[in-house]
């Protein structure tokens, strides 16, 4: 599996968690119903999830993770 399937399957999973926690707290304290809930929630995934890029550097696959709360991406090691 090369490093951009692995990326895929990262920021899905980061993605999907975030949403998860993001539904299950609207529906507990909010009064959010039918299709605002995963409207919401996915909005909020989507703001607070980490975007992770595969670059190319000195011929060496190189990822870089960058979100909401950083102003520039930092390269990941443990990929």
């Amino acid at each position: 599996m090369n490093k951009q399937t692995k990326i895929l399957i990262i920021q899905f999973m980061c993605f999907a968690l975030i949403f998860l926690a993001a539904r299950f707290i609207i529906v507990q304290y909010t009064l959010l119903n039918g299709l605002w809930i995963p409207v919401v929630s996915g909005v909020v995934a989507i703001l607070f999830a980490p975007q992770f890029k595969v670059f190319k550097i000195d011929g060496k696959d190189t990822v870089f993770i960058a979100w909401l709360f950083g102003k520039k991406g930092k390269p990941v090691h443990w990929l």
